[in-house]
């Protein structure tokens, strides 16, 4: 029976490179951040063959310690075992998630009638890949290639891993894309509609892009790769959402967080700094937690994401257009970039803040499910955001037009009127609490010299937001229709479900004990570990069964 690559999709996880996934332990420390994965030094090699002989802490090479404080003489085994045995031991002692867990154990009886007992252990095991993608003119990845065994060894094309990872990618790239339209998948795991995928990172930027895909970035020229401020701030979010703080309050939930350099994840007598640590350290405890939201929670909110997107946009124009005028390196700064990824010029920003506007235009008119009231709170908060953003940024602190903020208003705004951000913003005329916040909009719009239509046109929006709320306060409460959302300070999460006992997550079985459900779907069904990886079963007596029976209870998945 063919299996689907998507199969376990909701196992994986984005993380850095794997070198940097088995050093995630400490909040800010130094992670050791090598450009290629074991399997690519190595050739063949298992990703446990890293060891290297000159790294061996011990004056006689034959002989080696495991974490658990035993020693042993290996001196009589192959090269290559050797190699794996220093590689495991390396992996094991690195700070971080453990690599290798044990999940289960158990006492089961042979099926044939002449059979004894036999112990069954089950272990999860984190396997990193790499994926490289390379431009039109790269000799060897100018087609996307896996790493894994899969796409190595078994010669599947493409493997879930880049399925997994390319379905990441188009959500953040394709900008005008109509949710409701189906892409056409291709053979080499991404969609047509991405046409180029390198050429899709490098308009947008791999820093920023990496940011919404919730991953770390490292310098091929740097030994440290610290978490993203991007990440930081995520992992704190996904605190506060656990702890149940309202939106109102979420930005300005334990400042401290982040702030605070950590020798260790576990943060005694603060449970919430403590998991704010273990979120850093694991992306799979990220991953795990962010599918278990709702969608209408602050920490997966599309639109606070798209809008953080325009703002760093906005910084990185900043910081580009500060280099020029004040860094003395800047031309072989600038000739570098211009080589990768082009120069983060008020073009390249328009452009992206363009598309920002575009992507929230699209959720709000061709979602495939009506917006709740707080999502359409959430999209007309960023809009104007955005705007005011642009606006602002006009001006100077001695009152002034610096050039880069003056041209992008321009481009935006001031050369001619291509309805930006109010066009989206018609969509939600219920939305009357962000009327003063758009007037004080409005008089910096006229001190900038905005074409006449368009203050035109604004004028007529927040004209049409008044009446929309004057209608609202005249109207009984009980007739208030889905589309008049209230004010995001009124607006409460909902409460969580009563539930008599509490739920536990077990483990999932290995697929030898669920023979008999082969032809069932692994949709929501399907079980997320707190880490993405493979399922080993050990068992002495046997090497087919597993510790428990089928009838253990999944956990329920995304």
């Amino acid at each position: 029976m063919s299996v689907s690559p998507t199969t376990g999709m909701s196992m994986l996880s984005l993380e850095g490179t794997p070198a940097m996934a088995r050093a995630r332990g400490q909040t800010h420390s130094a992670n050791t951040s090598p450009s290629m994965s074991g399997s690519e030094r190595h050739g063949d090699a298992n990703e446990w063959e890293e060891g290297e002989e000159d790294e061996e802490d011990d004056s006689d090479q034959g002989v080696v310690s495991s974490p658990t404080g035993l020693s042993y003489d290996i001196s009589r085994l192959p090269h290559k075992t050797q190699q794996v045995v220093r590689g495991l031991y390396n992996q094991i002692s690195t700070p971080g998630p453990p690599q290798i867990s044990l999940e289960l154990c158990g006492i089961k009886e042979e099926d044939s009638a002449e059979g004894g007992f036999f112990y069954a252990f089950q272990m999860q095991e984190v396997v990193p890949c790499s994926i490289r993608i390379g431009s039109k003119n790269s000799k060897t990845y100018s087609t996307p290639r896996c790493e894994c065994p899969d796409a190595r060894y078994r010669n599947q094309r493409p493997c879930k891993h880049l399925i997994w990872l390319f379905d990441r990618i188009s959500k953040q790239t394709l900008f005008d894309h109509d949710p409701e339209t189906d892409l056409v998948l291709t053979e080499l795991g991404y969609p047509e509609q991405l046409h180029d995928p390198f050429d899709q990172i490098s308009r947008i930027r791999l820093d920023i892009l990496a940011d919404d895909l919730h991953c770390d970035i490292f310098d091929p020229d740097s030994d440290i790769a610290p978490p993203t401020r991007a990440r930081v701030r995520e992992a704190r979010e996904l605190v506060a959402a656990l702890a149940g703080v309202q939106p109102q309050e979420f930005d300005n939930y334990r400042p401290d967080l982040g702030t605070s350099h950590y020798t260790s994840p576990i943060r005694r007598g603060d449970l919430e700094a403590t998991l704010f640590s273990l979120l850093l350290s694991s992306h799979s405890l990220a991953e795990w937690i962010r599918t278990e939201l709702e969608p209408s929670d602050p920490a997966i909110d599309p639109f606070r994401s798209i809008e953080r997107r325009v703002s760093r946009i906005l910084s990185e124009l900043q910081t580009y257009s500060s280099s020029l005028q004040n860094t003395p390196a800047t031309p072989a700064l600038s000739q570098k970039e211009k080589k990768t990824e082009g120069p983060r010029d008020v073009r390249w920003a328009a452009t992206q803040i363009q598309q920002c506007v575009r992507k929230i235009e699209m959720l709000v008119s061709r979602g495939s499910d009506p917006l709740s009231e707080q999502a359409r709170a959430s999209a007309a908060r960023s809009l104007v955001s955005i705007l005011k953003s642009v606006v602002s940024r006009n001006v100077d602190s001695h009152g002034g037009d610096t050039p880069d903020d003056r041209n992008l208003f321009m481009r935006l705004v001031g050369n001619h009127d291509t309805g930006f951000v109010y066009g989206a913003l018609e969509l939600l005329v219920d939305q009357s609490q962000f009327t003063e916040e758009l007037e004080g909009i409005m008089d910096l719009l006229g001190r900038h010299g905005a074409p006449t239509s368009y203050v035109s046109n604004m004028r007529g929006l927040i004209s049409r937001m008044r009446s929309h709320k004057a209608g609202y306060a005249r109207g009984p409460e009980s007739g208030r229709r889905r589309s008049q959302t209230p004010p995001m300070d009124d607006v409460q999460l909902p409460p969580p479900p009563p539930s008599s006992s509490p739920q536990f997550l077990t483990p999932e079985l290995p697929s030898s004990s669920r023979a008999g459900r082969r032809g069932s779907t692994r949709g929501r069904g399907s079980t997320r570990g707190a880490a993405a990886g493979s399922k080993r079963s050990v068992s002495l007596g046997s090497a087919q069964d597993s510790p428990r029976g089928s009838k253990k209870k999944r956990a329920r998945g995304a």
